[in-house]
């Protein structure tokens, strides 16, 4: 991780960027390729000399949400495995609303204004606007859009995957997990996948449609980080599991399962408990096509060119209309680089603005 450490800004700015030019710094793609070539291929296995280090590394892969070993999941773990060895994995304080209402305050502060509570179901529906940016994916868009797309694009979004599915059980417990490893509770956000071969196995078949028998799991203590997150007696913990793309059976038994592996007595710990299948979440955000929260499966190919291979992503036929959303270049992830990358495309073409504004605080 050292040497993707020394070129770390110039790394996360070659992976966070709209991927249709070459950088102009060459020696984070270099590092990076070299490391994907030896962890995303057959090659991975043999990387490393304890099951410790190849079961942390494999569950960071697992990010990627998809077959493994793979390109496309040995590039999430560069990236994510050397920011934790680096800045870390930090959780807003008092809970990630608190970013979106950040954001809120400062769209109505410059006069902006929200509506909520309305499903979207044509294009038609939005005010006329010179641009309308949009944070949905293709299948929504294709649906909204009706008939004003052209039968190329169309066919292309058409050809657009989804990846497999969170099935997601939020818990209300009454105390710390008792690991059995006590090292565990000092991390915000714990792998529950095994070993190696394990995890390779289970993510292999989900990507597959086959749900494993013992899935990958991937849990959030925020408490363990934020203690304000947590009252005396009451403590919010959540966790999914990669399950095949449309899964519609209840988790709560099979993550609760996983958790008691590898801490004995958690079961006796929960006050209360919410299962919600991968299909349930298609229903909770239409975006989430099967219950894909990265929306669209995370291959080296979608990678690079999502939603369709355009040398702007972001732009649509239709005039004025961009989308903005995961399923367009960077991906998924909390960057919120793909809003960003699509309203300056937006600016450029529409504005004829150039010099990106200045985000900073007034």
């Amino acid at each position: 991780m050292q040497p993707l450490l020394d070129h770390s800004q110039a790394l996360v700015d070659f992976v966070l960027s709209g991927q249709r030019s070459l950088p102009r710094n060459l020696s984070a793609p270099a590092l990076l390729v070299s490391r994907m070539l030896a962890h995303g291929t057959a090659l991975a296995p043999r990387r490393f000399s304890t099951e410790v280090a190849r079961s942390l590394l494999t569950g960071v892969a697992a990010h990627a949400v998809g077959k493994l070993p793979s390109l496309a999941s040995s590039a999430v773990a560069m990236l994510l495995g050397h920011l934790a060895h680096g800045s870390g994995w930090p959780i807003p304080e008092g809970g990630s609303a608190r970013i979106a209402d950040a954001l809120a305050r400062d769209i109505t502060a410059r006069g902006g204004a929200f509506h909520t509570d309305h499903l979207v179901t044509n294009l038609d529906e939005l005010p006329r606007a010179k641009l309308v940016l949009l944070d949905i994916s293709p299948e929504t868009f294709t649906q909204i859009a009706a008939e004003r797309l052209p039968a190329g694009y169309r066919r292309s979004l058409a050809r657009f995957r989804y990846g497999p599915a969170a099935a997601k059980v939020d818990f209300l417990v009454s105390e710390p997990i008792p690991w059995a490893n006590p090292a565990v509770g000092q991390a915000a956000t714990v792998h529950l996948g095994g070993t190696q071969d394990e995890m390779f196995r289970a993510e292999t078949a989900t990507a597959a449609g086959i749900r494993p028998e013992k899935p990958f799991v991937l849990l959030v203590d925020p408490a363990s980080s934020d203690p304000s997150r947590a009252k005396p007696g009451r403590r919010p913990v959540w966790a999914y599991a990669h399950v095949p793309n449309g899964d519609a059976a209840d988790p709560t038994a099979m993550v609760t399962a996983c958790i008691e592996r590898y801490a004995p007595g958690f079961t006796d710990t929960v006050i209360h408990r919410r299962g919600i299948s991968g299909a349930s979440y298609q229903a909770y955000n239409p975006n989430y096509v099967g219950g894909d929260i990265g929306a669209g499966a995370m291959t080296l190919w979608q990678s690079l060119m999502r939603p369709v291979p355009r040398v702007d992503p972001y732009r649509t036929p239709l005039t004025g209309v961009y989308l903005c959303s995961a399923s367009t270049p960077p991906g998924p992830s909390v960057h919120g680089m793909s809003g960003y990358l699509a309203a300056l495309s937006a600016l450029r073409r529409e504005f004829g603005i150039r010099t990106p504004p200045d985000l900073g605080p007034r």
